[in-house]
């Protein structure tokens, strides 16, 4: 261990609300909706209070203080359906050099602002639910007796609009649709919505707070134990594989940086998906319809964008409508590739809703839950303020650019990302979580109402789902929070490095190794991976400060479950394999 200077990112500090002591309800309990004869499958309007915690059981800890024998090893002995995932999420070159498996429920990240990446269930699992009478079959929850993961939304899509999916990796989840033979026809909209953050563990630990979602689930096929099938289970390389009907060792959207030709680059640079190495399913069928097919986007990030993929930077293919709402609350987009109507800068209610969601707690004073945040348009964005925005933008951008008008269906998605910062922010077991889903879901009655309206019944699909789950506090599972930055500096001091030298860039699931430090035979993968091994709790704590009391008998646990060279991983695959 060695002292490093550190401290949150300012935005946090601003936000953070740091509860300790939280009491933390814990129980089994399920929620049900409004019912409703309507096409559209009700709206619940939003009632910001409620119970007083989230329904949470954290997960038995074993306690081990014996790390694997070595690296290879340690990759052989973790659960095959592990492995799989990250076997999914990788691609050679692109990838990290050195992969790493935390110890369940360990994560990278701190006690103020948890991680969600990695392979397992707890973040994996996510809703995956279909509605629209007509075209979805109304069965209610649905369990299969076979995988389904998010790389089988695209897939199904193909079936309905009867073109060739853009994968063969992913499969149509049959189960869901009504026959063709029954079928209207092909529906004039299929629109997908994402939870961003509101995978399955946060939305059973505030049952209460999505009613219209219970509903949507009861009235259309809500499909059991769905995950999103590969690790890291981050944005990009998940909103990619909905896209594309392909995990990232195909699409080559590993995670938020990626590696290209030797140089860490983001996922989508300047709003571009020249990383992108699939054709998303807007990339296949827009162009098989003359381009007359209208194809849209409003999200917060341009990681988004591998949900309708490359637009005209793709042979064939044209500006589809990408909407990014950067952080000063500005809709852009990379005009060069993609574009939309101008006219959405000007559509107003953004300061009414944001009056709105101040005067929820019956007080008009800039605070959203007891934060000072609603005058800052960086930390707004978070709250929501921008859900009911962005709601108001879905339905201007849907009915000014004519989109379910004709005969050709048209595709839409959509990412709020409220819940997603909040569980950054503060946590998912922190009261702000319940408040969002209630907005995010009320959002979710509203446009299915607007769809019957606008699009006309019978028209249109809607699926929703999720990009991954969340981390609860790590006082309630227990978990050891890995301090990135002084495991970082404890390896350079081990491998007498100096600082920036080791790690080229950093991932809850891996390190690319400096380059150059591999290529002069300083350093090698396998020795990084096995000093992660022997890496343990009390090496991660920073001089000067304390172990925290809960944590105290842990001191000697290795953190990590696995550290491999990622080049090791086929034959670390067929090792799981033959056990």
């Amino acid at each position: 261990m060695r002292l490093r200077n550190g401290r949150p990112g300012a935005r946090h500090n601003r936000r953070m609300t740091w509860c300790l002591a939280a009491a933390l309800a814990i129980g089994a309990c399920t929620a049900s909706g409004p019912s409703s004869d309507s096409s559209s499958p009700g709206a619940s309007k939003v009632r910001p209070d409620g119970p007083p915690g989230p329904q949470y059981t954290p997960p038995p800890i074993e306690p081990v203080t014996k790390p694997p024998s070595s690296p290879f090893r340690s990759g052989c002995s973790l659960p095959l359906e592990t492995l799989r995932r990250i076997r999914r999420g990788y691609f050679p070159g692109r990838s990290p050099d050195v992969m790493v498996v935390p110890r369940e429920p360990n994560f990278f990240g701190a006690f103020v602002g948890q991680s969600h990446s990695g392979p397992w269930d707890y973040v994996q699992r996510v809703p995956l639910v279909f509605y629209g009478p007509g075209f979805i079959r109304s069965q209610g929850s649905l369990s299969l007796d076979r995988e389904v993961t998010l790389a089988d939304l695209a897939p199904t899509y193909a079936e309905l609009l009867d073109t060739p999916s853009p994968s063969d990796v992913g499969a149509p989840i049959n189960e869901v649709l009504v026959p063709e033979a029954n079928r209207p026809g092909r529906p004039k909209l299929i629109l997908t919505i994402v939870w961003d953050g509101g995978g399955t563990n946060v939305l059973d630990a505030w049952p209460d707070a999505w009613p219209n979602l219970a509903t949507m689930m009861a009235q259309g096929s809500s499909i059991e134990d769905v995950v999103v099938g590969s690790s890291p289970s981050v944005t990009p390389a998940v909103h990619t594989t909905m896209g594309t009907g392909a995990f990232p060792k195909q699409h080559g959207v590993v995670g938020i940086p990626v590696r290209v030709n030797g140089a860490i680059k983001a996922a989508y640079p300047n709003k571009t998906a020249s990383n992108l190495l699939l054709p998303s399913l807007a990339d296949v069928y827009d162009p098989a319809t003359g381009n007359q097919a209208k194809i849209g986007m409003l999200a917060f990030k341009s990681w988004h964008l591998g949900m309708i993929g490359h637009g005209a930077y793709r042979p064939r293919g044209d500006k589809d409508i990408a909407v990014i709402v950067d952080t000063q609350e500005r809709l852009v987009t990379n005009r060069r590739w993609y574009t939309f109507p101008q006219s959405l800068k000007q559509v107003p209610g953004l300061q009414g809703d944001i009056r709105s969601v101040d005067l929820d707690d019956g007080r008009l004073d800039s605070t959203w839950r007891g934060h000072e945040i609603l005058r800052d348009p960086v930390l707004r964005r978070d709250t929501p303020a921008w859900t009911l925005y962005q709601t108001t933008l879905i339905k201007a951008l849907l009915e000014r650019e004519r989109f379910g008008e004709d005969e050709i269906p048209d595709l839409f998605y959509t990412n709020y990302k409220q819940p997603d910062e909040v569980g950054h922010a503060w946590n998912m077991l922190l009261p702000e979580m319940r408040p969002t889903l209630r907005y995010v879901d009320d959002a979710l009655g509203d446009l299915t109402h607007w769809l019957d309206r606008v699009v006309g019944r019978r028209q249109w699909v809607v699926a929703l789902t999720s990009d991954h789950g969340q981390g609860p506090l790590a006082e309630s599972s227990g978990a050891w929070p890995i301090n990135m930055t002084e495991l970082i500096g404890d390896a350079e001091e081990r491998f007498g490095m100096a600082a920036g030298e080791l790690v080229a860039e950093s991932s809850p699931v891996g390190f690319w190794i400096d380059q150059g430090a591999l290529e002069s035979g300083r350093i090698s993968a396998e020795g990084v991976a096995r000093w992660l091994l022997g890496y343990r709790l009390e090496d991660n704590v920073e001089p000067g400060s304390e172990v925290p009391a809960g944590y105290r008998d842990r001191v000697r646990e290795p953190i990590l479950s696995a550290a491999f060279p990622s080049v090791a991983l086929g034959r670390i695959w067929g090792c799981a394999q033959a056990r």
